[in-house]
């Protein structure tokens, strides 16, 4: 029988633009992205160790704009841990984390 690692899932929030997706990239493959491209959703799957534990992570990169807020808040439903994520250079981002 086949050992399976724990599974968790990982949800980044923030509205757009405030580096989400840089974030994520930057964990996944240790590249910083400069460039801005709008996220729907995209799905990354890696290990990580919890508290000693190797277990499976699922990083949801959701998108942050207002157009994609049905689909954000079905992903939100299965989520157990969230990344909230805004810009130090704008207020108003961090504020819009409550919306969340």
């Amino acid at each position: 029988m086949a050992n399976t690692l724990p599974f968790h899932k990982v949800i980044m929030v923030g509205a757009g633009g405030v580096g989400k997706s840089a974030l994520t990239l930057q964990y996944m493959y240790k590249e910083f992205v400069t460039d801005y491209e709008p996220t729907k959703a995209d799905s990354y799957r890696t290990n990580a160790k919890v508290d000693g534990q190797e277990v499976n992570v699922d990083i949801l990169d959701t998108a942050g704009q207002e157009d994609y807020a049905a689909i954000r808040d079905n992903y939100f439903r299965s989520g157990e841990g969230f990344m909230c994520v805004f810009s130090i250079t704008e207020h108003e981002s961090f504020t819009a984390i409550a919306d969340f």
